[in-house]
């Protein structure tokens, strides 16, 4: 059966809804029969049929191909990478926790839904997988500290995301999240002086990035470092950043705005000097 499925991937390409429709409609495609019901349920909601309700059909359609990859892992992490690509949240959501039961493919799994979760902004969802990746890979320290700031973001198991940013650093003090997360731990533990010369030690031109200005925005407006702290201000706003890291940014403008109205002679308003450094990996 694997010309019935390259041809419906040829349609799919196309996006020749009605010949796919046609194409999956009749007869059947032995082991591959859960792809036809699949494509065929793709192309009656690309194609908006005006025959009946298209939601309708193409759910039943959708359960029938379910229900023929049921616990059959290969079949449901193929169904979950389909609605993946066709942009099917609900379905894929559904089948991506169904893959993430199976060990070989746990990793890839979780790795969509975060990447679902982050795109809908549902950070209690999002946590809940970075904790599953954490536990699957607990000296990936890139995903030790996304778990970390996400539960500092959040006030979530506040003492042990202190932790797990300090286990980050100390595997990767050179890797700008996990840094940058240890830095933002350093100072909600009201240790910014410490946060800063982390800061100080990273690339000025990642730090630019607007999902890492935020958090260097932060830490200089808490030290009054007026000037620099409005040039990460502005290079976070040059960007799109996610909702708790805009209420971080909105904490740093408040800071400045204090700052400012209230110098003090003892305090410099120059930035601080970033040193360069070789380039880091960056998530």
């Amino acid at each position: 059966m694997a010309t019935s499925v390259e041809a419906a991937d040829a349609y799919v390409t196309v996006k020749n809804w009605p010949r796919l429709k046609r194409w999956t409609r009749a007869g059947t495609w032995g082991e591959s029969e859960y792809l036809r019901l699949a494509y065929q349920a793709i192309a009656t909601r690309q194609s908006r049929s005006r025959s009946g309700n298209p939601g309708t059909e193409f759910e039943s359609l959708w359960h029938s191909a379910e229900q023929l990859a049921n616990e059959q892992p290969e079949r449901e992490l193929t169904l979950a990478r389909l609605a993946s690509k066709w942009e099917l949240e609900k379905e894929s959501e559904e089948l991506w926790w169904r893959v993430a039961e199976n060990p070989p493919t746990r990793r890839e799994a979780l790795e969509e839904l975060r990447r679902l979760y982050r795109g809908k902004n549902q950070t209690d969802r999002l946590y809940n997988v970075l904790q599953r990746l954490h536990e699957s890979s607990p000296n990936e320290a890139p995903i030790t500290a996304d778990l970390a700031r996400l539960g500092l973001n959040m006030g979530q198991n506040t003492e042990q995301s202190h932790q797990l940013a300090k286990e980050a650093y100390d595997r990767a003090p050179n890797e700008v999240n996990c840094a940058l997360t240890y830095a933002f731990s350093l100072s909600r533990l009201g240790r910014n002086a410490e946060a800063v010369r982390i800061v100080e030690s990273l690339s000025t031109e990642q730090l630019h990035d607007p999902h890492a200005a935020v958090y260097v925005a932060l830490l200089l407006a808490e030290a009054s470092q007026l000037d620099g702290a409005q040039e990460y201000i502005a290079a976070a706003e040059n960007g799109k950043i996610y909702p708790e890291e805009k209420k971080l940014l909105d904490e740093a403008k408040t800071k400045l705005a204090a700052a400012s109205a209230t110098p003090s002679p003892a305090i410099s308003s120059t930035p601080v000097e970033l040193s360069p450094t070789p380039t880091a990996s960056q998530r």
